[in-house]
């Protein structure tokens, strides 16, 4: 989709993975660590979706999910062991709903930190973190560079951002809607909400009128 936030990221992280060298040279930790944040269904998870492609069609690496405290342990106890095998395998860790794993002064909140800057940090790795409630994380986790070093506002769904996702839909089935109509109706609608509304009319046939209804 042609939103300037995925521009940047890719670009950001590609410039990354390239620089290694001079990280060495400075003495620098080669990781990276970006936060996405904004309203649900707008786009975070298919940016998340693209760096995985990007890292493992065109770098041959590696993603490992962390979701929940029992996977904080279990990459704790993997990545020693991965790096001991794998020591410059370029690495993409997510965590989706960073505030649910994060979100207070807890046992998963403290490893978290030294996951990502403390004792436990490694390197050729990049952090990528999403949250829908930014404002239910610590200063210490937003506000700290060496840990998040870039925060990206994903926002609701420009009128080219949803003329592009509608026109990948559509594809070359042949199949026809009201295109300038329904970017008119859907100016304050998330991706998910637009997804829905496709299912809706194109797919199942529903009235447009009524689905849309639905949702204003």
């Amino acid at each position: 989709l042609p939103t300037e936030e995925i521009e940047e990221i890719l670009t950001d992280i590609k410039s990354f993975w390239k620089k290694s060298s001079l990280y060495k040279d400075f003495k620098l930790m080669h990781k990276r660590g970006i936060l996405l944040y904004g309203d649900p269904g707008c786009g975070k998870s298919g940016i998340l979706q693209l760096c995985m492609k990007h890292i493992i069609e065109d770098l041959s690496g590696l993603v490992i999910n962390i979701k929940d405290e029992d996977s904080i342990k279990g990459y704790v106890e993997l990545i020693p062991k991965l790096r001991q095998i794998e020591p410059k395998r370029p690495l993409v860790v997510i965590i989706e709903d960073i505030d649910s794993v994060a979100g207070d002064s807890n046992y998963s909140t403290s490893v978290l930190l030294n996951i990502l800057d403390g004792i436990k940090q490694i390197e050729n790795v990049v952090y990528i973190a999403t949250t829908n409630y930014p404002e239910k994380l610590e200063e210490r986790i937003t506000n700290r560079p060496s840990r998040f070093d870039r925060r990206y506002y994903v926002g609701p769904p420009t009128r080219e951002v949803r003329k592009a996702y509608l026109l990948n839909k559509m594809g070359n089935s042949g199949l026809k809607i009201e295109m300038e109509k329904w970017l008119d109706d859907t100016e304050d609608m998330s991706l998910s909400h637009l997804k829905e509304l496709f299912i809706s009319v194109v797919l199942l046939e529903n009235s447009y009128d009524g689905q849309y209804r639905d949702w204003e």
